[in-house]
């Protein structure tokens, strides 16, 4: 636990000065997450409409600010050797890992919600019925989307592939929730079916129940059920798959 926190706030102090992190990471979230529901608020949308725009981009935002970031962030360091250095200091695999997953999730929850509160004060929508399961759809789905992007590195053959690699993705994650607006009239229902399985579909779950204007504790739980099984599916094979196949070292070209 130790080890993970070093590394967690090691990587945090990291994150805030890395200009270029700030640009493409910190901006864009908060550039497109409150860009377009407020665009849509602006143009006299009604408030069901800033909330679909809301919750489709927080997949898309979730996917960019954690599975992108890491997976950017730990190709770079593999590739640079500085993970490999993190290990010759007696740092363990899971404390080095661990904590820059912890770390990622804690940004990525912190920027979707500086984002929400933005949108909070200057548009029409209003805040989630259930504010704590708003945040806890947040924490796991950014957790989740940064152990799935740790184990997507042992594709990554360079750091700079990372987000072209990633991209599909958010493209895909942001078509099932709506993102792009209402595709689920024109796409076949497979497909829908299929991007409801991926873990930012359990995220969007989560997030409309949250929302939802009616609703009691008890049928908020029996809701979150499946969603939470579906994250912790997602989970377990990320973890398997870094155990399995995550490279320490840079591949050789």
């Amino acid at each position: 636990m130790y080890e993970l926190a070093v590394v967690s706030r090691f990587g945090g102090r990291l994150f805030w000065r890395d200009r270029m992190v700030l640009a493409s990471s910190v901006a864009v979230t908060l550039g497109v997450g409150t860009g377009l529901p407020l665009l849509i608020d602006k143009v006299g949308a009604p408030p069901a409409d800033v909330l679909a725009q809301h919750i489709g981009m927080v997949p898309i935002l979730l996917g960019i600010a954690s599975m992108g970031h890491i997976a950017t962030v730990l190709t770079a360091r593999r590739d640079q050797l500085i993970l490999k250095r993190m290990r010759a200091t007696g740092l363990s695999d899971r404390g080095i890992l661990g904590g820059e997953i912890v770390n990622t999730s804690v940004q990525a929850v912190l920027l979707l919600a500086a984002s929400s509160l933005v949108l909070y004060a200057l548009t029409g929508l209003s805040l989630p019925r259930n504010p704590l399961m708003y945040l806890l759809a947040l924490a796991g789905g950014a957790s989740v989307l940064a152990v799935l992007g740790t184990a997507f590195t042992a594709l990554v053959r360079r750091a700079e592939l990372a987000g072209p690699m990633t991209m599909p993705f958010y493209f895909l994650a942001g078509m099932g929730a709506g993102g792009f607006g209402p595709l689920d009239k024109v796409l076949p229902e497979w497909l829908l079916t299929a991007l409801d399985l991926l873990p930012t579909g359990a995220v969007v779950d989560l997030v409309r129940t949250a929302y939802a204007a009616d609703g009691t504790l008890t049928g908020d739980l029996r809701a979150a059920a499946v969603p939470v099984l579906t994250l912790a599916v997602w989970a377990a094979a990320g973890l398997f798959a870094i155990m399995k196949w995550f490279r320490w070292e840079a591949r050789r070209s």
